[in-house]
């Protein structure tokens, strides 16, 4: 979408203020002082509508990542969508919250909060539903997040329920380090959150060194292995070096790792089987940690080793490895002879492959 459309959309709320920030539009709503980044390339679509009381919105779908992110923008108010909660979870097993809204606006987000603090206080209070709001607004922060806004008070009042009612959710989150920046701007200590997922870590990974992640070479290579890849590992890895190493090369000697691991909880790795300085297999694999996903970039299999199960074998320890992770999907590029082999392999197609 061109700048100037945008602009043009955004004027018929007199009451908002709209000013260029770079590339983007900074968009205030000041009666409730906030204010979100809205980038014209990233606008897919838009739409004014009238409410019954007669009042202007403006309806706005943002494509972020392969997703599009609902928002409604009025004069006096902004609502979105929730984020997936499932995707902020750290949890084997898929967690839904049945009520979730379609949308939830500033104003609603801010007053549901105060009761639901002021609901702990009351006797007989149920602390397992007021655990599930406390999941909810952690689901509507961080989209608000997502779409440039910066709801600090709300992000106050969440971490004021979270000192509540957190031992009584059903699951840790997931490391976030921008939920976690937005924390230290709204003036809470990560100090208490820096213990419970310390705690929630097994104590192997707590333990680490940076010899530790040099303890497999050659075997296992961790690149830059210092004190910044130390941080990483504890703050995303459930393996150990050597667990990682031994889960991926299950029947397969020779095989040589490499993995880079960033602070932002991306990674990249690759694995070989050059046995006499011959290539026979090259595994080509990227994960990320803060979507979950591992996506598998590509691999090669020589004439030599075809017939002889490697493929199986392969995909069957990179299938545990990511289950060990915590990963939910693995994701591949395949055409031709590939995509018949990873179809027989059980993948699916994937009708969103903007994602």
């Amino acid at each position: 979408m061109q700048m100037s459309e945008l602009v043009g959309a955004l004027s018929e709320l007199r009451a908002l203020r709209v000013e260029h920030d770079g590339s983007a539009l900074l968009v205030t709503v000041p009666a409730i002082d906030v204010s979100l980044r809205l980038y014209p390339e990233a606008v897919v679509w838009l739409n004014h509508r009238t409410l019954p009381d007669g009042e202007p919105i403006l309806q706005v779908v943002v494509r972020q990542h392969g997703r599009d992110l609902r928002t409604i923008l009025l004069n006096d108010d902004v609502a979105w969508e929730p984020a997936d909660l499932d995707s902020l979870l750290d949890s084997p097993i898929p967690v839904r919250l049945t009520d979730l809204p379609e949308l939830v606006a500033y104003t609603e987000l801010d007053r549901n909060s105060v009761g639901a603090l002021r609901a702990c206080d009351e006797p007989g209070a149920n602390l397992a539903a007021l655990a599930a709001t406390l999941h909810l607004h952690r689901c509507v922060l961080v989209a608000a997040m997502r779409l440039g806004l910066r709801p600090l008070g709300a992000v106050r009042l969440w971490h004021e329920l979270w000192c509540r009612v957190g031992e009584f959710a059903p699951a840790p989150y997931w490391p976030d380090p921008d939920f976690d920046r937005i924390l230290v701007e709204a003036g809470v200590p990560l100090t208490p959150y820096e213990e419970v997922r310390a705690g929630e870590r097994p104590v192997e990974i707590e333990a680490l060194t940076v010899a530790d992640l040099r303890a497999a070479e050659p075997a296992l290579t961790v690149g830059r292995a210092d004190e910044a890849a130390l941080a990483a590992w504890r703050q995303w890895m459930k393996l150990t070096p050597r667990q990682f190493y031994e889960v991926l090369t299950a029947e397969l000697p020779d095989a040589r790792v490499e993995i880079s691991l960033y602070a932002d909880g991306g990674a990249a790795v690759s694995l070989r089987i050059a046995p006499s300085d011959v290539l026979r297999v090259l595994l080509e694999l990227r994960l990320s940690f803060p979507r979950r996903l591992a996506m598998l970039d590509e691999i090669r299999i020589t004439e030599e080793a075809t017939g002889t199960g490697l493929f199986q074998r392969i995909m069957s320890n990179l299938e545990t490895l990511t289950r060990s992770l915590g990963l939910k999907a693995i994701k591949v590029y395949a055409t031709g002879d590939g995509s018949v082999a990873f179809a027989r392999a059980g993948f699916d197609w994937d009708r969103d492959p903007g994602d």
